[in-house]
């Protein structure tokens, strides 16, 4: 049976900013292991592809539809896998706001943390992207040299976009609440 939340504490009574980061970092870790498996299994798979297929539109296509599709299946995973559920050494748990581990209230919550996650990295990806000729620039390097670096913004950008995300989940109010964050009772 699954432990009752005692406490119900909202960020900004009672709870604070590191308990809302030490949720956030618990997901965060999960689904960060999870993808990169997932991506390492879709690249052997794409290895073997393109010994058969030669098409390298194809193989391209099949690359961003599968990585895209990763990347969603792993944070609804291990969304599901953390929601009221408390951790191991830990009274602070994430639950939905009714409180039941019902896998529609759950699906709707990642799909609310997902989309924003979705805007927030393209959106620090763009912006890190058009700064980085700038600061290439301000370092007296040559801005077409750093380019090559361009290649990890998208990937570093994942980390700010998915705690603003899920710390914007969080701070919903009233009937908008999906997520809180909770003290489990008998942990």
């Amino acid at each position: 049976m699954m432990d009752e939340p005692s406490k119900v504490s909202v960020p900004g009574e009672g709870v604070g900013s590191w308990e809302l980061l030490g949720v956030w970092w618990r997901f965060f870790w999960r689904y960060a292991i999870v993808w990169a498996l997932l991506l390492l299994g879709g690249g052997c798979i794409l290895n073997f592809l393109s010994g058969i297929l030669y098409d390298s539109r194809l193989l391209f296509t099949l690359t961003l539809i599968y990585s895209s599709t990763a990347n969603a299946a792993a944070s609804l995973c291990v969304f599901v896998y953390i929601l009221n559920r408390h951790f191991r050494r830990s009274a602070v748990m994430v639950s939905t706001a009714a409180g039941r581990p019902v896998f529609r209230a759950k699906l709707r919550a990642w799909f609310h943390y997902y989309w924003r996650f979705l805007l927030f990295s393209f959106g620090i990806a763009l912006l890190s992207g058009a700064l980085l000729p700038l600061a290439a620039r301000w370092l007296g390097q040559e801005p077409l040299a750093f380019l090559k670096y361009s290649k990890y913004v998208g990937n570093v950008s994942m980390i700010p976009a998915s705690l603003f995300a899920f710390q914007l989940l969080m701070r919903r109010k009233g009937g908008k609440q999906l997520l809180r964050i909770s003290t489990c009772g008998g942990c």
